[in-house]
């Protein structure tokens, strides 16, 4: 049966000798859009070249409509490449940048021109043709540079965390709007972020990697629910996560809480860390006395950080208003703290 979309089968690369992308499988369906996390240098923007042609796979095959398009050169697999830096001509206006790309297809010049005339209102930018480039903010650049690469109209667009240079509400809204034109002109697309809420709004499905290799995937909902493994937690932004004192016992791991003993079927060879979410956590006169150490908010929400035992900076969801000092009372149910591979 025909996959309509990408599918990655087995993909492994090397760079200067080294391993940078073990084995890699994935597939997205044909008009979504997958988020890529993972830690610098962990081959995420590699993983983009090698899909667009840049960098050349050692093993595995890249499928689009289930047609092998691993030996398509570069420029002719219908792939935009969307990086940081945005790479604008800083000699050629806004129009003739948009319109480079139609030229290196051989597009006639009045077509080219309508359609980059059409790109500029599409990306909010309908009387900045003769703008030099120098003279456009980080936001504008960024919206010349989608134009560009919609420009020849690819059937998949990759971004290689294009809006990391530019300040947090500009960021947000730069992410809607472009989401929003791909959404809307049913484009595939790959994003490498390091964002967790930002991959939250706008992808599908999310891809985790660590040392070039796939330790998580699924959608946001799902990954949430069962992240598997701290790196995974860590991104999607989950508190609070900690190194227990634990041994090994009888085939079973003990981790040692300020609330009591709490037993694992885990692997002697494997190590773990714990994870207790704010909403798992009941204050209760019969609790635990614990420090607060901090006040906080979070998207409206306000939050504490205190000490219980061994333990800091544990994070609890609160509605009261508590000052740094006081004491709270906590209780945990030992079933609600979740185990995680380090």
């Amino acid at each position: 049966m025909t996959f309509n979309g990408l599918e990655i089968a087995e993909l492994s690369a090397e760079l200067g000798g080294k391993r940078v992308l073990e084995s890699i499988n994935f597939s997205l369906q044909r008009g979504n859009v997958l988020a890529i996390l993972g830690p610098s240098g962990c081959g995420k923007s590699t993983l983009l070249k090698v899909i667009a042609g840049i960098v050349t796979p050692t093993d595995g095959h890249i499928f689009w409509n289930s047609v092998d398009i691993l030996k398509t050169p570069a420029h002719k697999r219908g792939i935009g490449l969307m990086f940081q830096n945005n790479a604008l001509f800083p000699h050629k206006s806004v129009h003739d940048n948009i319109r480079f790309g139609l030229e290196m297809l051989s597009i006639p010049k009045d077509e080219a021109n309508d359609r980059t005339v059409d790109l500029l209102e599409l990306v909010g930018l309908k009387d900045y043709g003769n703008r030099s480039i120098d003279s456009l903010s980080g936001g504008e650049s960024q919206r010349v540079a989608l134009a560009r690469v919609l420009a020849p109209e690819p059937k998949l667009v990759l971004l290689d965390e294009p809006f990391n240079s530019l300040d947090r509400s500009l960021r947000r809204s730069l992410v809607d709007q472009v989401f929003g034109i791909l959404r809307a002109k049913k484009i595939t697309s790959i994003h490498v972020t390091h964002e967790g809420d930002e991959a939250s709004l706008f992808s599908d499905s999310i891809l985790i990697i660590e040392n070039g290799q796939v330790i998580n995937q699924g959608t946001h909902a799902e990954i949430i629910d069962l992240p598997m493994n701290v790196l995974s937690a860590d991104l999607l932004g989950l508190r609070t996560i900690w190194v227990p004192d634990a041994h090994f016992l009888d085939n079973n791991w003990i981790f040692s809480t300020p609330w009591g003993v709490k037993e694992y079927n885990g692997q002697e060879s494997e190590r773990y860390q714990l994870l207790l979410r704010p909403d798992r956590i009941q204050l209760s006169n019969d609790g635990l006395e614990a420090i607060v150490t901090k006040t906080f908010h979070t998207a409206g929400q306000k939050y504490v950080h205190c000490s219980i035992g061994d333990l800091n900076n544990l994070t609890v969801l609160m509605d009261d208003d508590i000052s740094v000092g006081e004491s709270i009372y906590l209780a945990v149910d030992l079933d609600s703290i979740e185990v995680l591979v380090a």
